[in-house]
């Protein structure tokens, strides 16, 4: 038999890489659609995503075999041409489907490009099983495997390009209108070189006419127009998804910058509340407890105690000859030896259970529940020497050349409803005989006159 010289009309052929092209610049925005969205709304994205760029896939190739002039009447049979179309469908869905998850590898993209391949090139040659004439085909094998080999690494290729463009949509157009060009070229070129494997011989074979039609220019432009206005319709329908997306994803994101700046306000009120709460309870210069805390604490203190029926002590101190030191020294040096004196109280002879406050002034307060008039006053003993061994200095001072203090001491069972003030009353009054009979003492307010003054504190009264 004699092969028939087989022609293409150019424009055809123009029309049908273009149309592979718009399908593959779909292809970006089908896959990011089914990236971008969840569950239901993803898979009506793949849905029409495969259908819309099947079709264009299909419409390229049929255009592509309709831009082959034979001399011999063509018709095709419709059933075999929707069966192709289901081909390129299924091969748009298993791309959509690759290049919109999260990770794709080498041997992912290998397995969907052998899947693809296999059904792009499935496609084609069920459509050239659709040809009826009396033209006999002859495949050169080697040429269709060539085919196949092509349709593969370009379906690679495609799927990497996809992928990478989905990922990247961001990205300048003119480079996703490149990745389109060369997806779409691929296509392409799968396609013309099936056609380069297939070589027609001239003959008399008949074939049934039952079920087939024949291609006109007007069938022709049917195609290419229905075939780019369902693409058209889809990707604007992906474009305006699109633009919803980020409009609630910038929304999202100044909700969640708000929410942020909301949460680091709380923080910074929650820390702020909590300075002032620590401000509120101690003193500013000596960072000890403040006389506000300290009555609150006595209060309760007195209160378990009288439930319980123990003993609590209550010591008043009170630094000799202060004012001296002030003037001979300065404020500067009073304030730094407040400070000294306050944490040589806070951390000498104290128990958990205790509490040291700086009750004003050059007053210091320390409660000590529980303890007897022994156990207090052998504690207000190891505070007035722990004090004097500070050596602060204070050469005015009529006692000596260091700075020394005052205690007065309160003990007592209390009754329920016995009042703070009527113990640091008592404290206090302690405190006064203390001064009067010579200070650097210890005087309980039960036992004024049995204080026990150390031996170097009566050599400097």
């Amino acid at each position: 038999m004699k092969a028939i010289e087989v022609s293409y009309n150019y424009w055809l052929v123009a029309i049908s890489v273009i149309t592979s092209i718009v399908a593959s610049y779909g292809a970006f925005s089908f896959a990011e659609r089914v990236a971008a969205t969840k569950k239901t709304r993803s898979a009506l994205w793949l849905s029409a995503g495969a259908v819309s760029m099947g079709l264009g896939i299909w419409s390229m190739h049929y255009v592509g075999m309709l831009a082959v002039r034979l001399p011999v009447e063509v018709t095709y049979h419709v059933f075999t041409v929707i069966l192709s179309l289901l081909l390129a469908v299924l091969a748009s869905a298993g791309t959509l489907a690759l290049v919109s998850r999260e990770r794709m590898g080498p041997l992912r993209i290998g397995l969907g490009g052998v899947f693809m391949g296999a059904a792009i090139g499935g496609m084609h040659y069920t459509g050239m099983a659709a040809m009826r004439s009396t033209a006999m085909h002859h495949y050169n094998l080697p040429m269709v495997g060539v085919s196949v080999i092509v349709a593969v690494a370009f379906s690679c290729m495609s799927l990497w390009i996809a992928f990478a463009a989905r990922l990247d949509y961001g990205a300048a157009n003119w480079r996703r209108t490149g990745g389109a060009v060369l997806m779409g070229s691929g296509i392409a070129a799968m396609h013309y070189t099936a056609m380069a494997a297939v070589t027609f011989l001239s003959g008399d074979m008949a074939y049934s006419a039952a079920g087939n039609i024949k291609m006109s220019t007007l069938g022709i432009a049917a195609v290419v127009l229905t075939s780019t206005l369902m693409l058209a319709a889809t990707m604007v329908a992906a474009f305006y998804d699109r633009r919803n997306f980020r409009a609630l994803q910038s929304r999202h994101e100044q909700l969640t910058s708000a929410q942020a700046a909301l949460i680091e306000s709380e923080q910074a009120l929650r820390e702020a509340n909590s300075k002032l709460n620590v401000l509120a309870v101690h003193d500013g210069l000596t960072g000890i407890h403040n006389r506000r805390y300290f009555d609150e604490i006595v209060a309760v203190e007195l209160k378990r105690a009288a439930r319980a029926r123990t003993s609590i002590s209550l010591l008043m101190i009170d630094v000799d000859h202060f004012k001296k030191l002030n003037d001979r020294y300065g404020h500067l040096l009073g304030d730094d030896a407040l400070r000294s004196i306050a944490q040589g109280l806070k951390v000498t002879a104290l128990r958990v259970e205790d509490t040291v406050a700086r009750y004003g002034g050059e007053e210091f307060a320390v409660l000590l529940p529980g303890a007897d008039a022994k156990g207090a006053f052998k504690i207000a003993e190891t505070l007035r020497v722990a004090v004097e061994r500070l050596h602060i200095r204070n050469e005015d001072s009529p006692i000596g050349a260091f700075a020394t203090v005052s205690i007065g001491i309160d003990t007592r069972i209390p009754e329920t409803g016995d009042l703070p003030d009527v113990m640091v009353a008592a404290a206090d009054l302690a405190l006064y005989r203390a001064k009067t009979q010579g200070r650097n003492r210890v005087v309980e307010s039960s036992t004024a006159a049995c204080a026990l003054p150390r031996p170097e504190a009566v050599r400097f009264m």
